[in-house]
């Protein structure tokens, strides 16, 4: 092999990595048909892209490598104007012991910016960047790699950063390598609660405001029928006869079904 050809395998296999993305997919962290929270962090070699899609008008919180509000660990706040670098506890805690119930402190340097900052209907998504390492004592250090991490989560009954009552959880989630699996995944529908008996809300995958929803019952017969000009919508199942039925959703790049049970 010529130096020509191992400097071109060197720069691709060198490209490769550096474009190479980590990504948790979409993190539901609650969905009770009424309220909606998810998270999604994607990590290349030099940044980190955090996306947040919650209820508006009250403040979205994510804390990163943690299980509870333990002192010194990261947390980012979205308080309706900016995400601010936070952490919990304050200088006078810096032993690890249990820091609920303190506001989170805010770090002397903002290592997060907003990319990008969406309203639809009563539904907020938040995009935001940081570096991978920065370098910063509470501040995570995201890994490039298949390996896991830690989240908690918790958001409020305004943007007044204050006590969150039961909006709050803590869940574990898997980084794989982006690839065409992880890229579909993102653009499937969901469908909530299932089963049901009054409302069922749809939701449809970021990007994708415009669909054509079908609903048909078990003889093939069609029930429902309406086009979707937001990400999220609810339909009235209260009158529909108990059983089983098919969500057909249709848009431009996609047809996906969904099972639905009328309870």
């Amino acid at each position: 092999m010529n130096k020509i050809t191992l400097f071109l395998v060197a720069f691709l296999m060198t490209s490769l990595a550096f474009c190479q993305t980590y990504s948790t997919g979409e993190i539901v962290l609650l969905d009770d048909g009424e309220l909606y929270y998810s998270a999604q962090i994607d990590v290349t070699s030099t940044l980190v892209t955090l996306t947040l899609d919650g209820p508006d008008n009250r403040f979205l919180g994510l804390g990163f490598g943690t299980s509870s509000m333990i002192a010194g660990d990261d947390v980012v706040i979205y308080d309706g104007t900016s995400i601010s670098d936070r952490y919990f506890g304050f200088p006078g805690q810096p032993d690890g012991s249990d820091a609920s119930g303190i506001e989170p402190s805010v770090d002397a340097n903002q290592n997060w910016t907003i990319t990008s900052n969406t309203l639809d209907g009563e539904q907020r998504t938040i995009v935001a960047t940081r570096a991978l390492d920065t370098g910063e004592t509470n501040d995570y250090v995201f890994s490039t790699s298949d390996t896991s991490i830690e989240l908690v989560w918790s958001f409020g009954f305004s943007y007044t950063i204050g006590y969150h009552g039961e909006n709050k959880g803590i869940t574990m989630q898997s980084f794989t390598l982006g690839d065409e699996e992880v890229s579909q995944a993102s653009q499937e529908f969901t469908i909530s609660p299932n089963p049901a008996t009054t409302k069922l809300n749809i939701r449809l995958p970021q990007g994708q405001q415009n669909a054509v929803v079908n609903v048909y019952d078990v003889l093939g017969k069609r029930v429902y029928s309406k086009e979707l000009n937001s990400l999220t919508a609810s339909i009235d199942v209260s009158k529909w006869n108990t059983g089983v039925y098919l969500v057909k959703v249709s848009a431009n790049n996609f047809t996906q079904t969904r099972r639905f049970v009328k309870q």
